[in-house]
């Protein structure tokens, strides 16, 4: 019996290990509230990136691309966001995900409401899409 609860402990992950991966997989439903690494006003939006916390407005934004990274068994989508300033990519795992791309979808009305569930599909196709891209003379 000993040796088969020595089994056991051997097999079982470390507390720590169980802790951080419970943080990890959240319900969705606070995966999809959760604003992350950003904040919105009326005006724009804040992101905070390793090299620290860049403040955009939304008329500064000049082309949203939409695109999926084929990752072997799954793919992944991300958000290329050019602005004024430069340029950064978003995917769907980064924090904040879900209200940055609700937020762009009603700042930007001739945005597609379903993109990003059109965007999945086909399977391990990249599926490039511009979502908007400012006017030349805006």
């Amino acid at each position: 019996m000993a040796f088969l609860q020595g089994l056991k402990n051997l097999l079982k992950p470390a507390p720590q290990k169980l802790k951080r991966e419970r943080e990890l997989i959240k319900p969705f439903k606070g995966r999809y509230d959760d604003m992350g690494i950003f904040t919105f006003d009326g005006d724009g939006f804040s992101i905070t990136l390793k090299d620290g916390t860049h403040a955009i407005q939304w008329h500064n934004v000049e082309k949203l691309t939409a695109y999926k990274i084929d990752l072997m068994t799954y793919d992944e989508i991300c958000l290329n966001i050019v602005t004024n300033d430069g340029s950064f990519t978003i995917s769907e795992d980064t924090p904040g995900w879900y209200q940055f791309v609700d937020k762009t979808k009603l700042v930007f009305p001739g945005i597609d409401k379903d993109w990003d569930a059109t965007i999945v599909y086909p399977s391990f196709a990249t599926n490039l899409t511009i979502l908007y891209e400012k006017p030349v003379n805006a």
